[in-house]
């Protein structure tokens, strides 16, 4: 990965919607020459996919402690819900890491269904800085 290709993420990733074309204006390339560089990157699975990201009024974040060992099942019970925007295997505090975006009532019934199976600690988002 060059210097160019490192320039097309960046704009990429500010705006994943913008044109080859305009992408090539910026870092001196045609359009073209974008697409191909952008094929590459996906080929090379440096960029895995192309999104939006929507703003969450309610974002938590879930450390998991697991009491069991029956990881399969309490990872296909959380991926049901559809709040829960991404889960993680971890290292060092906790078991899994979960970010989620659940209204009040949905979070309580959440956390009635890990139960089960974890403990948890979870924290609100207050503010977004970047």
């Amino acid at each position: 990965m060059d210097k160019k290709d490192q320039q097309i993420l960046a704009l990429l990733s500010q705006n994943s919607r913008r044109s080859w074309k305009t992408i090539g204006d910026k870092v001196y390339l045609s359009g073209q020459a974008v697409g191909s560089r952008v094929e590459q990157l996906l080929d090379a699975n440096i960029i895995e996919k192309f999104t939006i990201q929507i703003r969450h009024t309610n974002l938590q974040f879930i450390t998991i402690y697991m009491n069991s060992n029956q990881f399969s099942l309490f990872e296909k019970r959380v991926c049901n819900y559809q709040e829960v925007l991404t889960m993680d295997k971890i290292t060092g505090d906790g078991c899994y890491f979960i970010k989620a975006c659940f209204e009040p009532d949905k979070l309580e019934q959440f956390i009635t269904t890990i139960s089960a199976h974890a403990r948890y600690k979870i924290s609100h988002r207050l503010n977004k800085i970047k």
